[in-house]
């Protein structure tokens, strides 16, 4: 399978899991546009926290915002580029081979909470490797200049 092809596959995995787990998801986000330190991340979702299920104020700032970089290859995570895990969970998406490498290598990002790969049937992410179980956040920025960034990006909802 060529680069681009794996990076599709694992892109679909990425956006069929976002659409089941969020309620709100956005790709290629970009963060600190038109500065120095402009990063963009692949995919970025939001589950707002719930009281007996209903959304009250502070289901905002009190919700999730999860992480998502894909690396379809080595050199594809070598590159420099798209390593940005500001979340409050943060996932490296990738192929059981790369993450067996990644992990036999030690070079897993420190705020990476998880890889997730492909399952054997090739129909949904599961977590291959889990570097955090703690709930601690990763997440230095405001919700609402997260919330901000999605629509501005491509902002989806998905309920």
């Amino acid at each position: 399978m060529s680069r681009t092809d794996t990076t599709a596959m694992l892109s679909e995995l990425v956006e069929k899991r976002l659409r089941n787990q969020t309620a709100f998801w956005a790709s290629e986000v970009n963060f600190d546009r038109g500065t120095p330190d402009e990063r963009r991340v692949d995919y970025v979702g939001f589950k707002p926290w719930n009281i007996n299920g209903e959304p009250v104020p502070a289901s905002v700032e009190k919700g999730c915002f999860g992480f998502y970089e894909v690396k379809s290859c080595m050199a594809d995570f070598t590159s420099g580029n798209g390593l940005t895990f500001y979340g409050d969970q943060n996932y490296l998406i990738c192929t059981k081979g790369l993450c067996a490498d990644l992990v036999m290598g030690k070079m897993v990002p420190e705020r990476v909470n998880a890889i997730l790969t492909p399952d054997s049937t090739g129909s949904k992410l599961i977590p291959d490797y889990v570097q955090s179980y703690n709930d601690m956040s990763y997440r230095r920025r405001p919700a609402s200049e997260i919330l901000w960034v999605m629509v501005k990006a491509n902002g989806k909802r998905t309920n």
